[in-house]
């Protein structure tokens, strides 16, 4: 049960909770009127912060969100299965690997991504287990709670955000871009990265394990570890999960 601080009111509008079911899924920046995002700051949901004086949802205005999603669960599906499926999700989503395309850059997608990974490490700040906005450079290199419940897409955000490139293939199935693979880990909170090199390519094993070695590197630097692995086969893989403190 979600225990609402004392003094706040556990009440939410309408547009209240609009707001925040609708705020970024991967930043939890809050859109709405000055009135409703006061009150929501009020009740200890949402924080302003950055140069723009965005407001972010905090921790505890996540805990809240995946109590009203849990609640609406039942539509949303039924909103899905109606609308087949359709990329109704808001915010970014980064490359995991798996995408199908033409293997062409997309114009202004860099771009996207390096604004959703600045987003995130403001978030890191504000609601990350590295401390609040006074902690400094650690807040920002220790995964957010968001991060270490959803593994899958931080770590794909990571690689995205510093230009690492993301494997595709055609509609055929056939590679056309080398690049990571991002998929769910061996274990609960952890994710499973792949180099996967073009058909072809000189000393494939090598590549992939040089080009993880480099993901293994970035991904520390931002707060997961990132230890290697060779699976049955001789395929080479990084299982990544938040660092130990």
């Amino acid at each position: 049960m979600t225990e609402w601080p004392t003094g706040r009111g556990t009440s939410l509008s309408a547009a209240q909770r609009r707001v925040l079911l609708e705020a970024d899924p991967v930043t939890g920046e809050a859109d709405g009127s000055a009135a409703v995002l006061r009150a929501l700051a009020a009740k200890g949901l949402v924080a302003a912060y950055g140069r723009r004086g965005a407001r972010y949802l905090t921790a505890f205005g996540r805990q809240v969100r995946a109590g009203l999603e849990a609640d609406r669960r039942p539509e949303r599906e039924q909103e899905q299965d109606r609308e087949q499926g359709g990329g109704r999700a808001a915010g970014f989503a980064a490359a995991t690997g798996g995408e199908t395309g033409t293997g062409a850059p997309v114009p202004g997608r860099a771009a996207a991504a390096a604004a959703a990974w600045e987003a995130l490490l403001e978030i890191r700040r504000v609601t990350g287990s590295g401390g609040g906005p006074g902690s400094g450079g650690a807040a920002r290199r220790t995964p957010a709670a968001w991060e270490r419940g959803r593994p899958v897409p931080a770590v794909a955000l990571a690689l995205e955000a510093a230009g690492v490139p993301s494997a595709v293939a055609d509609a055929s199935g056939r590679r056309v871009r080398a690049g990571y693979r991002v998929t769910a880990g061996g274990g609960t909170g952890s994710a499973r990265v792949e180099w996967l090199v073009l058909p072809g390519t000189p000393a494939a094993a090598d590549e992939a394990e040089r080009r993880l070695r480099e993901c293994a590197s970035l991904l520390g630097r931002w707060g997961w570890e990132a230890l290697p692995y060779r699976a049955s086969g001789g395929v080479r893989f990084l299982e990544v999960a938040p660092a130990r403190a």
